[in-house]
């Protein structure tokens, strides 16, 4: 299938297509699979992978199409809107959106979580079309949980620009995902009991 190049966080286009194919070939022949150290394994894992690529192809290519279609209508629909009351969301709706969607992001994005990513979307468009009545509720949703996001955005950039990959913080980045879809979508549904009073408690026991 063809897909659209689109832009990512300012950062100009993005071979989408070439990172496609790289994630295809990630999970039919190295996921999961015992390490490739010699040519008798690569030989194994390309046997074992074969049956599968064309399903696997068809999966991503799918899920990758839908979350495309969703960041573009988005994008657009968040340029589009000036109202000054809905300032403060729509900056962090945008911030958002560049922290899910950006250049690279197929390959970056764990599997597990690529595939929860039209309900992330989904739950970004239901907030935007909820501004229009409930703006102020918006603001204090925001309010309750930018706070303690905050505090893991600083500690990422800190632990980005030190080169230091933290697991507990892509954890946490997960946790803030649900709890947004808790807070401003609630309808789109969880994938597990989510509050902020939760990820205090896990924030706790990790140490940090």
């Amino acid at each position: 299938m063809t897909l659209q190049y689109a832009k990512a966080s300012g950062e100009g286009r993005a071979d989408l297509e070439e990172d496609l194919v790289a994630l295809i070939l990630d999970l039919t022949f190295i996921e999961g699979r015992p390490p490739i150290r010699d040519a008798e394994a690569f030989n194994a894992a390309l046997e074992a992978g074969r049956g599968e690529l064309m399903a696997k192809a068809a999966e991503v290519c799918q899920l990758t199409a839908g979350i495309l279609d969703r960041y573009q209508r988005l994008r657009q629909a968040l340029a589009g809107r000036r109202e000054i009351n809905w300032m403060e969301s729509l900056t962090d709706m945008r911030a958002h959106l560049d922290r899910l969607v950006f250049r690279g992001f197929l390959l970056e994005t764990p599997f597990l979580h690529l595939q929860d990513y039209p309900r992330y979307l989904r739950a970004l468009e239901m907030r935007l079309d909820k501004l229009g009545h409930a703006a102020a509720r918006d603001r204090q949703r925001l309010a309750e949980i930018k706070p303690k996001e905050g505090e893991w955005l600083e500690r990422l950039k800190r632990a980005q620009a030190a080169g230091r990959d933290d697991e507990r913080l892509e954890e946490l980045r997960w946790l803030f995902e649900e709890l947004r879809v808790s807070l401003f979508a609630q309808e789109v549904g969880t994938a597990f009991p989510i509050s902020l009073k939760r990820i205090e408690n896990r924030w706790r026991e990790m140490g940090l």
